[in-house]
């Protein structure tokens, strides 16, 4: 059955910045074929983040009226849902849809998806993607860019896809920074509860991660990843109080927050948003020493003979005095990575490092991720909302979420 619109794929790649042609293809002046003239609307999350801040600044609940409850309160997939019906309500010519599963989990990616197939029969989808998986079977045509122009329309049977394998092939720097004490058993959790006035968060949590352990802690928005995370490594005070032992120390018996920390590498998306002004990769790197942002003390010969040896690593030898802005966001992540690695700190948490990067992005990580969990003494603690093939956990704890709170299932 031959379908009715064409539907377009762009990956979405340092090659097609979206800047320069998106604005012209929303307007109707950009040449591809069955779009020529007409107006679309776009679906991202910048788009919605818009509209969350008009409504904290302005009051204006465009997508929520009726609800009576502010679009920060809604889940990730209510957010979403909420924008595509109001977009939807512009009755737009075509929409884009820009990476539109990212921070979703997935039985949100599944609601989604069907919801936009049967959206397609309707009208045309142009997709921006990250990953091949978010290709949705109605797509017929995939576009190429140069330089921000239209190369070419190419049948999506006929897309050559980038390669998603990757190997480093030069060994991890061994550790010059000391920990003395460490346990065993670096974190446990006994019976943990968390709740936030009538809201039940977790219930009776047991978890337990050694040395040299890979865990991989997945489940649904709003299971409570974010608040078992904030009381491994935050300070969050509904771990006190309970059983909650961080490397060998009951929580609250006397050691402050920042002697956690320093047991602890970590890394979030949200950390770009510190590094604002022109580090170089080099400086980048050295900082994990000091955990701060910027370098401000003068490093050690040794010290700068591990950061130089972590960018050999990585492959960026030669960009050691670019600006780490410059890089891509795959990049990016890497370089977060060996600095929050290069003290060989004896727990790394990496909160959802893979959103927001494309397929051979998302290998590159992988490989770094499951390089360091093969050759340094180092647990790994990696956060994700979906599984991810290219990442080998030794062991999977899944929350599932229930009226009383989430309970925890080791895999």
């Amino acid at each position: 059955m031959t379908p009715s619109h064409q539907h377009y794929a762009v990956e979405d790649t340092a090659r097609s910045p979206q800047e320069q042609w998106l604005p012209q293809l929303l307007s109707g002046s950009y040449k591809l074929p069955g779009l020529e003239g007409k107006k679309g609307v776009i679906f991202s999350n910048t788009t919605l983040e818009k509209y969350i801040q008009e409504e904290e600044r302005h009051d204006n609940f465009k997508l929520t009226s009726g609800l009576n409850r502010s679009l920060r309160t809604l889940s990730s997939g209510e957010q979403k849902k909420a924008l595509l019906s109001y977009l939807l309500q512009q009755n737009p010519d075509f929409i884009v849809l820009n990476n539109p599963y990212e921070t979703l989990d997935k039985g949100s990616v599944v609601l989604l998806k069907q919801q936009l197939i049967a959206l397609s029969k309707d009208r045309p989808i142009v997709l921006i993607f990250n990953r091949q998986d978010d290709l949705l079977p109605i797509i017929t045509h995939a576009i190429t860019f140069e330089k921000a122009e239209l190369k070419v329309v190419v049948p999506i049977e006929d897309y050559a896809f980038r390669k998603k394998e990757f190997v480093f092939d030069k060994d991890i720097p061994s550790a010059i920074t000391t920990y003395n004490n460490i346990p065993e058993v670096l974190i446990e959790l006994k019976n943990v509860n968390v709740n936030y006035e009538d809201r039940s968060i977790l219930k009776d949590i047991n978890w337990t991660i050694k040395k040299k352990e890979f865990w991989h802690l997945i489940g649904p928005n709003g299971s409570g990843k974010t608040t078992l995370l904030s009381m491994i490594y935050g300070n969050n005070s509904k771990a006190y109080g309970q059983e909650v032992c961080l490397f060998g120390k009951k929580k609250g018996s006397g050691e402050s927050v920042w002697d956690i920390k320093q047991k602890i590498g970590y890394i979030s998306p949200a950390m770009l948003e510190l590094f604002k002004r022109s580090y170089t990769v080099e400086h980048m790197v050295i900082s994990g020493f000091y955990d701060s942002i910027g370098l401000y003390q003068t490093p050690s010969t040794a010290q700068i003979l591990a950061a130089a040896q972590w960018m050999d690593v990585l492959n960026l030898s030669q960009e050691r005095n670019t600006s780490f802005l410059k890089l891509s966001p795959a990049v990016q992540r890497l370089i977060l990575i060996a600095r929050a690695m290069i003290k060989h700190p004896p727990l790394l948490i990496l909160d959802e490092p893979l959103i927001n990067v494309d397929d051979e992005g998302r290998a590159l990580i992988s490989a770094l991720i499951n390089k360091i969990a093969k050759e340094s003494e180092t647990s790994i603690l990696f956060v994700a909302h979906r599984d991810e093939a290219n990442i080998h956990p030794n062991f999977i704890y899944e929350l599932h979420p229930s009226p009383d709170g989430s309970v925890g299932v080791q895999k």
